[in-house]
């Protein structure tokens, strides 16, 4: 490890080692669920119970110990959200098993004292409404999320009441230059509109739908599941990051092995008989779903060190949880505090039905990353094209609405 840090070309990089490393998580050594009856409300943990190694040339060059503080974020899906605000408000329908796990889940955050966060809610209710819409919407559902964050956690330990803690209060309004809870909320909205704080997240999604188009197509056209095949289908797949999106995406590839496995129709839930409208809007809420599996690493971004945010999805979809459980992160790597994070993903054959080896699923894992490296050392630099993204979705919809009814 010690020559990549001492090539003067890598001197800024910083790698987060998980599968290596000899910590324990701080607060998670597994995936957690609440569950009662057909509700339940999962954390995915994507870090193997492990809290990360953090390598860089002071560390391993220098040999300086790093000063890191470690905190912890639950990131919340759009549905846990909504949840949290009929809890609150006590507007919508939310029947006695619903009440349950969300409370399970308050009593879980205020034993710990984890921060629960909307950011992903905030950035798909942005990106898919009008601003007046989202304004609106997303205030309502922060007022609710701001008064949990404000009350006293032990009162609602002991009762499962609501009760507010004045210096809580006190904090937001001074933060927020606000005199109610309400209006905190709107500042809190309005303030992320104001700094495009969302517009990288919106590209992303848009690169992982170009992406599942391709495996649809992919997939469509050669049905038949085998290990060759599979495997053929995957440097099909391969071939399509390198040469037309110009990326290496592993959450996207390792997706399409799944895939191409005739293993991961209910996440993304297409079938040759299916009208393309509908097809196309199931793929791209996939996408959004992979964005969010994405955060915990995004949030690793070294610019925030000594700062280390290890955080965790928070979902009631299955489906999410399933596949948010099924590929583990490995090691994180930056070629610069300003870069994109480059995974290192693994899985097991075993979820793969024996339909692909491990050996072979390790070679395929080791040529994209191999790939990834590569590419890394000539151009630091994602090029995110939007134009040229654009083109190629819009050729991926056409043939898909070739292969779809309607």
């Amino acid at each position: 490890m010690g020559n990549l840090f001492e090539n003067p070309e890598m001197r800024d990089a910083v790698i987060y080692e998980f599968t290596n490393s000899p910590y324990e998580a701080l607060i998670y050594a597994d995936s957690l669920r609440f569950e009662k009856g057909n509700k339940t409300i999962g954390l995915v943990d994507q870090f193997q119970g492990k809290r990360p190694v953090v390598l860089n040339y002071d560390f391993a060059v220098l040999r300086k110990e790093l000063q890191l503080g470690f905190v912890h974020t639950l990131i919340m899906d759009s549905h846990i959200v909504d949840a949290l605000h009929r809890f609150v408000s006590g507007k919508g329908k939310q029947d006695e098993d619903s009440k349950f796990v969300v409370t399970q889940f308050l009593n879980h955050v205020s034993q710990i004292k984890c921060d629960y966060n909307p950011v992903f809610y905030m950035v798909e209710n942005w990106a898919k409404s009008p601003e007046e819409v989202y304004l609106k919407t997303t205030s309502e559902k922060l007022t609710s999320l701001l008064t949990l964050h404000a009350m006293d956690e032990e009162v609602f330990l002991r009762s499962g009441e609501i009760s507010l803690k004045q210096e809580a209060i006190d904090y937001y309004f001074e933060k927020y230059d606000a005199s109610s809870i309400e209006e905190c909320a709107l500042r809190w909205a309005e303030s992320l509109i104001n700094v495009n704080a969302f517009d990288m997240y919106k590209k992303h999604t848009r690169l992982t739908y170009a992406c599942l188009l391709k495996m649809v197509l992919i997939h469509f056209l050669n049905p038949e599941v085998s290990e060759k095949n599979i495997i053929d289908k995957t440097h099909q797949f391969i071939k399509f990051l390198v040469e037309d999106l110009d990326i290496m995406l592993m959450r996207e590839f390792s997706l399409a092995i799944y895939y191409f496995s005739n293993l991961a129709g209910r996440f993304l839930n297409i079938q040759p008989n299916m009208s393309y409208k509908k097809a196309a809007k199931n793929l791209r809420a996939t996408a959004w779903d992979m964005l969010l599996l994405r955060l915990p690493e995004m949030l690793l971004e070294p610019s925030r060190l000594p700062e280390v945010n290890t955080s965790y999805i928070v979902t009631s979809e299955d489906k999410l949880l399933a596949v948010g459980e099924l590929f583990n992160l490995e090691s994180l790597f930056y070629p610069n505090s300003q870069s994109f994070g480059t995974p290192a993903l693994s899985t097991k054959s075993e979820n793969f039905d024996s339909k692909v080896s491990q050996e072979n699923l390790d070679l395929l894992f080791q040529e994209l990353s191999q790939l990834s490296f590569i590419r890394r050392q000539i151009d630091y630099d994602i090029k995110l094209d939007d134009s040229k993204v654009e083109w190629i979705i819009n050729d991926l919809e056409h043939q898909l609405g070739h292969l779809c009814r309607g």
